[in-house]
């Protein structure tokens, strides 16, 4: 257990000194063992060995000997919505950023945390996404011009968001004008492509590119369009396959071009590969536990359905899952061949009916498989998010200035990343979080089931020319 003393304060000017632990500060360097972190209101005042550190008298220190710290984690995709905040917590996410739920909404609820009126992590979000008409679902928006993509990528700026996001169907020329206007208001845009293939879409000013889509359509025949007669499961399987077409030269080729654009990729492995991937049955086995915790009532039975029965991670047709697993060996290339060679990559679960927190940790995991160190990692999962967010002043270190989001466990993660699941204890914006499950967990404004504050909005205007 984490020992605490019994004096107990609040408030900004509150003092928390951790000490014992061993610091991974999140930079790749070497780990600072009996570590003393110095906490002052929201941020990390001094860091320095334990021995002589000095701290005030009415400081609440909090021995962490024999245990391991690094910073809060970053969960750079998922799909937030009301139920999840808890999880995130209690696996040491102290920060997402939310891919495609109405800007209106998860700006609301952005708002709501940061206040401390629900718990949660703190939420970055991209609002809407932008495609071709016609949208293929009501969150995204269908960008009929230049003039009206210039002008959603200005509305979305308006509500705060953290970057700007592409769908399938976006055309390279109207993903050179999303791009042009986010760069002028100092947004990243990234993007879950297929249309446009991964050169086309570097070439166009893409700073991010979500799954390593694109990447199969930039070098085989693997489709650009969406086949109306298959369901989403369908699709995801023909995009999977499609790697397994991948030659070895052309890939390595393609990522030289990547990295010299600096465009970043974010594999989110958990939910794309994990069909494919050996720790499918010990997933689903984690889920069905999670399903059936009693603790966890204030989920809704639709998802708790779903962890129950991985039914979807599974392929009955043995040729369909030696390709995938064949795509799978050859996408774990192209993202340790992308790092090598000097690329970014970046941490994302892509949390969407997954356990929320614990896919950032198997994201983890599969990071590991595909070559990267547990170091390597953790830096990825903090620093590297930090950085893709523009972050990197506030989050991703544990240093000297910086926000105080902070993850103590009680194994090392560098002898296994599976020991960032060993989490005993969270600080976020410098307070000590409450990670126990809360069964009646909510947030004040549900998840509407339409998106409506930018149709609304480019709608008036429209009617007032």
């Amino acid at each position: 257990m984490v020992r605490v003393n019994k004096t107990t304060f609040s408030g900004a000017d509150q003092q928390i000194v951790l000490v014992g632990g061993t610091l991974i500060d999140g930079r790749g360097g070497e780990p600072l063992a009996d570590s003393a972190i110095v906490i002052q209101g929201q941020r990390i005042a001094e860091i320095r060995s334990r021995n002589g550190c000095e701290f005030d008298e009415s400081a609440r220190v909090i021995d962490v000997t024999g245990k391991y710290v690094f910073p809060g984690l970053i969960d750079i995709h998922i799909h937030y919505s009301d139920w999840m905040g808890q999880l995130f917590l209690s696996h040491g996410v102290t920060t997402v950023k939310d891919l495609g739920n109405d800007v209106d909404w998860i700006s609301t609820i952005s708002n709501d945390i940061a206040r401390g009126k629900v718990r949660g992590p703190r939420i970055l979000y991209v609002g809407n996404g932008l495609d071709a008409p016609p949208p293929n679902r009501n969150t995204h928006i269908g960008l009929t011009d230049p003039g009206v993509a210039k002008r959603v990528v200005q509305l979305l700026y308006s509500k705060g968001v953290c970057a700007i996001k592409v769908r399938e169907k976006i055309t390279p020329e109207l993903l050179a004008v999303v791009a042009e206007e986010s760069h002028k208001l100092g947004l990243p845009v990234t993007g879950h492509i297929k249309r446009t293939d991964a050169r086309e879409a570097a070439l166009a000013g893409i700073d991010g590119i979500e799954h390593v889509s694109g990447f199969a359509q930039a070098i085989t025949e693997a489709a650009r369009e969406r086949p109306l007669d298959q369901d989403d499961r369908q699709v995801l399987i023909s995009d999977l396959k499609a790697f397994s077409l991948i030659e070895p030269s052309a890939a390595e080729e393609l990522v030289a071009f990547l990295v010299s654009r600096k465009v970043t990729i974010a594999p989110t492995m958990p939910i794309w590969w994990r069909m494919a991937t050996p720790h499918r049955d010990d997933f689903a086995r984690e889920d069905a536990e999670y399903a059936n915790d009693p603790s966890l009532a204030y989920i809704p039975d639709s998802i708790r359905t779903l962890w129950a029965n991985s039914a979807f991670y599974e392929i009955d047709d043995p040729l369909e899952q030696t390709q995938v697993e064949l795509g799978y060996s050859k996408v774990r290339k192209v993202v340790l061949n992308h790092y090598q060679s000097g690329g970014d990559i970046v941490a994302g679960s892509d949390t969407f009916f997954s356990i929320p927190g614990l896919s950032l940790h198997r994201e983890l995991l599969l990071l590991r498989d595909a070559g990267l160190s547990p170091l390597e990692i953790i830096s990825v999962a903090t620093l590297g998010n930090a950085k893709f967010l523009r972050k990197e002043a506030d989050l991703g270190t544990i240093t000297s200035g910086k926000l105080a989001d902070i993850v103590v466990v009680n194994e090392n993660p560098l002898d296994d990343i599976r020991n960032t699941q060993s989490v005993t204890l969270v600080i976020k914006d410098g307070q000590v979080v409450d990670t126990s499950d809360d069964a009646n967990y909510f947030v004040a404004q549900p998840k509407p089931k339409h998106s409506s504050w930018l149709e609304e909005h480019l709608a008036s205007e429209k009617q007032k020319l």
